[in-house]
C-alpha cells in the first residue's frame, strides 16, 4: 500500500523544506502520496520534490485557516488506502496527527527519527538522552518526523 504525507501549506505556500525531508523518511515505505491542504502553487510545488508519485489537493476555505479539526477529519477520510500516513513533526502536524489517529483507533507515534522497517520506528524519549525502538502493529501506522535527522529530496 501507498503512504499518504500530509504537506504543510504556509501562507499558500508548500513548506518544501520540511517536507522534502520527511518525503526522504517514509520513501523506504513504498508509493508517496502527498495530501496539500491549499492552493495549485503548492501541490505544483509537491508535485515537483522527487519521490512523490501523486498529489492530493484539497483546496476548500474550511482548510485554509489552518485548524486541526476538518485537516485531521479530512485525512482519516483518506485513511483507507493509505498503510502510512506521516508528516514533518510541525506545530500544524502535532495537532492534526493525534486527531487522526484518534479517528482510526490507532496510536500514534511522534518525532520519529529513524524508519527501520515498515512497522519499527526509532524515536527520542527523556529529553533526547535516549532512543526508543517502537513496534507498531496497528493497521494504519500514523507518525511524525523529525526532520532534523533527514536530507531534504
Amino acid at each position: 500500500m501507498a503512504v499518504l504525507l500530509l504537506a504543510e501549506v504556509v501562507d499558500g505556500h508548500l513548506a518544501t523544506d520540511s517536507v522534502s525531508k520527511a518525503l526522504t523518511a517514509v520513501a523506504a515505505l513504498g508509493e508517496v502520496h502527498v495530501l496539500v491542504a491549499g492552493g495549485a502553487d503548492a501541490a505544483a510545488t509537491a508535485a515537483g520534490l522527487s519521490g512523490v508519485s501523486r498529489v492530493l489537493q484539497a483546496d476548500d476555505p474550511l482548510l485554509s485557516h489552518g485548524l486541526a479539526e476538518p485537516a485531521a477529519a479530512l485525512v482519516a477520510g483518506l485513511a483507507g488506502d493509505y498503510s502510512h500516513i506521516a508528516a514533518p513533526a510541525t506545530a500544524f502536524s502535532k495537532s492534526v496527527l493525534p486527531r487522526v489517529a484518534a479517528l482510526l483507533d490507532v496510536m500514534v507515534i511522534s518525532d520519529v527519527t529513524a524508519v527501520i522497517d515498515s512497522e519499527t520506528f526509532e524515536r527520542p524519549i527523556y529529553a533526547g538522552n535516549a532512543i526508543q525502538t517502537v513496534r507498531s502493529a496497528d493497521r494504519v501506522k500514523v507518525f511524525t518526523v523529525r526532520t532534523a535527522g533527514f536530507a531534504p529530496v
